[in-house]
């Protein structure tokens, strides 16, 4: 038990998330995930930069996923997750499309969401 509770805490305080409204809807952000696999005993530490726009219900985001660790292997940036939504009182639909480095685009997601 000892050995899985010092994980879960160092994690828990490594995991962080940050944001600021820059006014007009637009809002930058990042968030850092420090990360221990003990089956194969693998650190990852990521960095996830984020933008933002939003206005009567509609959000536009965009951000990407930097692997700290791997930064002197070359492949820094790997492409951008790109998202929409649309809120109307406990609905949102949503887009969402993801590319590669060199911005060509895979499959394209459509959903809607019901909270209660």
């Amino acid at each position: 038990m000892k050995k899985l509770l010092l994980p879960v805490v160092f994690a828990t305080m490594a995991t962080s998330a940050t944001a600021m409204d820059l006014g007009y809807g637009l809002s930058v952000g990042a968030e850092t995930e420090l990360t221990y696999t003990t089956g194969t005993e693998l650190w990852t530490l990521d960095v996830t930069p984020s933008m933002g726009l939003s206005a009567y219900g509609a959000s536009f985001t965009a951000e990407t996923n930097i692997d700290v660790l791997e930064l002197n292997n070359g492949d820094i940036f790997t492409g951008v997750d790109w998202k929409a939504e649309y809120v109307w009182n406990s609905i949102t639909t949503y887009t969402k499309v993801s590319s590669n480095a060199d911005f060509k685009f895979g499959d394209i997601t459509v959903g809607a969401k019901l909270s209660f």
